[in-house]
């Protein structure tokens, strides 16, 4: 819900954009979390630089796309916010990100 709020309000437009499919959103967070390897803090953080770059954050606007975009990020916006081993898990991330509702 954060990450809405935020791309909702850095988006510039006068009228906020319609709310997404939360259903999608936390698929979207949960395929990059078991899939990839990724723990909320990283994808968090990823999405705190997109945010702070005034291409991106016209163009990752959901978790979607931030998946799919992320190599392009890592590359163009820096290393890794959190670097560890991607395709190996190795404790069980628990932390509940901030605003998450469920």
């Amino acid at each position: 819900m954060s990450l809405y709020e935020q791309a909702a309000s850095d988006d510039g437009e006068i009228t906020r954009p319609k709310e997404p499919n939360w259903t999608a959103w936390a698929n979207d967070v949960r395929t990059m979390r078991m899939l990839d390897g990724r723990s909320h803090r990283q994808i968090c953080e990823m999405f705190g630089r997109v945010q702070r770059d005034p291409f991106w954050v016209k163009n990752i606007m959901s978790p979607s796309k931030l998946r799919e975009k992320w190599d392009d990020l890592v590359i163009r916006l820096g290393r890794s916010p959190v670097q560890c081993c991607v395709n190996h898990i190795s404790e069980p991330d628990t932390e509940i990100p901030p605003g998450f509702r469920g």
